[in-house]
């Protein structure tokens, strides 16, 4: 899933780059760390009445970019990504679909995830 993710960021930037493997993991590490931060602010403030603070969620996303940093860049899974042109179920308008869903749902997170969890630590 990632790698479809990684592929369709790779062609389908509008503006020329000097490093667009760089742009690219930093916009799917911006994108995951939304998506983690939000479900585990949900998560914590659920169970133990406790919301991520500041550092902490920019930790998680410092965290996930050195992740695929390493993964992709260093390891040359990125140039073998490309080569591959990964598909989901083997469909580009498919995989084009999920791949914007996927942003635009972890890109909503932005505005209405820290509003819910307020929501859930202020009833209790």
């Amino acid at each position: 899933m990632i790698k479809v993710f990684y592929y369709y960021l790779f062609y389908t930037k509008i503006l020329p780059d000097n490093q667009p493997h760089a742009t690219v993991i930093f916009t799917l590490s911006f994108s995951l760390a939304l998506l983690i931060n939000g479900l585990l602010n949900i998560l914590l403030a659920y169970t133990i009445n406790y919301a991520l603070g500041s550092y902490e969620m920019i930790g998680i996303f410092v965290m996930l970019l050195g992740m695929n940093y390493l993964l992709f860049y260093r390891k040359g899974k990125a140039k073998k990504i490309i080569q591959e042109q990964p598909k989901f179920f083997c469909n580009h308008k498919i995989s084009i679909i999920l791949t914007i869903l996927f942003f635009l749902i972890t890109a909503s997170f932005l505005f209405w995830e820290a509003g819910y969890v307020g929501n859930i630590l202020g009833s209790r």
